[in-house]
């Protein structure tokens, strides 16, 4: 997993008029709201307290990018002829890779 650190502090997309993130003020706290009606009962707010989101990347960070147990197991259930993927797995999967 990867976390680009380079957007720590930024609006989520759509909350910008262009759908790119736009930095926030000094404090670096994003936050917007969104009406869901028109007589504006439906509201939302969005935000983030920096120093949770650096400690949830560290977190995220500390984990290893290759979990070799899992990657033992899945090459043993492979080699014992226990592992299958159906077609359709196999097709969904390439044509991630092309639109991706």
């Amino acid at each position: 997993m990867r976390i680009d650190q380079a957007t720590l502090g930024v609006q989520p997309p759509e909350n910008s008029k262009t759908g790119r993130a736009v930095p926030t003020g000094a404090a670096g706290i994003a936050a917007g709201s969104v009406s869901g009606s028109a007589s504006g009962t439906d509201q939302t707010q969005f935000s983030f307290d920096p120093a949770r989101v650096e400690a949830l990347t560290t977190q995220a960070l500390a984990q290893p990018e290759i979990r070799g147990a899992r990657v033992q197991a899945l090459q043993q259930a492979i080699g014992n002829g226990e592992y299958s993927v159906s077609p359709r797995q196999v097709a969904d999967a390439l044509a991630g890779d092309l639109a991706g």
